[in-house]
This record gives structure tokens, sequence and C-alpha cells, in this order.
């Protein structure tokens, strides 16, 4: 009976039983005993070593992409317009100029176009190209003539404001903001758009226009000059603020006769004579007839 109770005890326990047979336990294999073979060199398992050509290309290569790199670089960041200058501007804003001349933030320098610059900025109704100066790396002037608002001229209820080259700026309808500036008159008007020159059915009208107005701020006399007068042809009448009414014939001699009227404007005003009409169709003379009051 004992002998059948140990045999039970050792069926119920399997793993005393294993612990008396070794034979009957798996043996490890030599990698579970963190067991690894010996490491042999073996010359064949180098890589082949790089012939002098394929450095050679190597090293040019990567000269190259250094190169290219830095070209980029100096492109993006040295060559670009950082330094713009802008003269003859008065109202007008640098920064107005600048877009008209197609210029932004990545305007590079040996990209400028002269010619687009100046196409650009004469689109714009109040500038006149004049000229460039590029400055090496990064440097670029640009001179413009800005154009003021110097007289006025009243079409069908409408008032367009000109410039002293006859391009109309603006179209008013408040009589307010005309009011110091010189008025034109006579004008045979075909057709007046702003941004362009009015268009007359007399082609002598417009450059005796111009003519004058730009004689009269040459020799500062426009602020005194309230109205221009063309209706009879080949003949102009100036009215000035201080009540003289002058003569001026036709374009001819402008000049002269301009600085003619205004030498005896400055003398009639020292005499005390206020008003009257000066006769200056004659370069250098002049006849004066006050008014009668």
């Amino acid at each position: 009976m004992k002998k059948e109770a140990v045999a039970l005890r050792q069926l119920s326990n399997p793993y005393s039983m294993a612990q008396q047979n070794p034979q009957n336990q798996r043996q490890r294999l030599p990698e579970e005993e963190g067991f690894q073979e010996p490491f042999e060199f073996h010359p064949d398992d180098m890589p082949p070593a790089l012939s002098s050509t394929a450095k050679r290309l190597i090293i040019f290569a990567s000269i190259i992409v250094i190169l290219l790199s830095a070209m980029f670089i100096i492109r993006d960041n040295v060559l670009v317009i950082r330094k713009l200058t802008v003269h003859g501007i008065t109202n007008v804003p640098w920064q107005t100029v600048a877009l008209s001349a197609g210029l932004n933030a990545s305007s590079n320098y040996f990209n400028l176009d002269e010619e687009t610059i100046k196409e650009g900025i004469n689109r714009n109704r109040y500038l006149v190209y004049l000229g460039m100066d590029k400055g090496f790396p990064n440097k670029l002037t640009i001179s413009v003539k800005e154009r003021l608002p110097i007289a006025n001229i009243r079409y069908i209820g409408i008032n367009y404001v000109m410039a002293d080259d006859g391009m109309i700026l603006e179209k008013v309808r408040d009589n307010q903001l005309v009011e110091d500036l010189t008025t034109i008159s006579g004008l045979s008007i075909q057709d007046i758009q702003v941004g362009s020159l009015p268009a007359l059915r007399r082609n002598d009208q417009m450059p005796a226009c111009v003519e004058l107005l730009q004689e009269l701020i040459l020799q500062g006399m426009m602020a005194n000059v309230q109205d221009i007068n063309f209706s009879e042809p080949g003949t102009i009448y100036v009215t000035t603020r201080n009540g003289y009414t002058v003569h001026l014939g036709n374009r001819q001699y402008l000049r002269a006769k301009v600085g003619t009227v205004r030498g005896v404007i400055q003398e009639l005003q020292k005499q005390g004579y206020q008003g009257g009409v000066i006769e200056a169709t004659v370069p250098g003379e002049a006849n004066y007839r006050p008014d009668h009051t």
C-alpha cells in the first residue's frame, strides 16, 4: 500500500519525476546560453576602393553644388534692391513710384529693365519718367517729374484738373476744389478724358496753352493768374488776380512777352496803379491803359 501511494504521488507531480530522470530533460541549444560564433574576417567582404577618377568626380560635383547654393544665396539676398531713392516727387509717395515701376521686395539688380520701368512710370498720369541710375549691388535711383495741378478746364458743367503739360489729372464737380487753380477758357474741346491730353478742334491751341503755362511757372507768375482765354484765334488774353487784363497776341515770343508783363506789373504796383489793360503783343514793349472808374 505504501508503494502504491508513493507511485500515485509521483504521477501527480511530473516535475518531481523530471528531476529524478535527468535524461528526460531537453538540452539547451548553444544560442540559448548566449553563445556566439567567433567573427571571421574575409578580405572579399571589403567594398571595392573608389578609383581616383570617381573621387575627382565626387569632389567636382560637391564644388558645383556649393557654388550654385552660394549663387542662389547671393541672388536672393545680396543682389536684391534694398536702397531705392526717388528724385522729383512732392506729393506722390515713393512707394507709388516703386509700384508704378514694377519694383517689389524681390527685384534683382541684374533683372532691372529700364524700358519696362519707364513704361510703368509713364502709365501713372501723375508721373513722367526722367531717368534711372543703378549702384552695385543693391542700389537704385529713379528720377521723375511729378505732374502738379496747375489749371482747371470747365467743360459741360464738370471741372477737369490739368497739369502744366496738358495732362488731365482729375475730374471733379465741386467748384470749391478748383477755385485756387487758374481757369483755362475758350478751348475748342472735342473730347476730354482723365489720363490724356484734351482733344481740340484747333490744333494750335494746346501747344500755345502748354507753352504759356510753363512760362508763367518759370517766371513765377502762375499764382497770380486767374484766367487764360483762347477764344479768339491767334490771340491770348490773361487776367491776373490783382485786376490786370493782359493781351499777349499770338504764341510767338511768349518768354519775352511774359517777362515784359511781369516787369510792367511790378512797376505799376509801385506807382499805385491797380487794374487796367496791358498790351504786350510785341516782345519788350507794353502799353498800359488804366481802368476808368
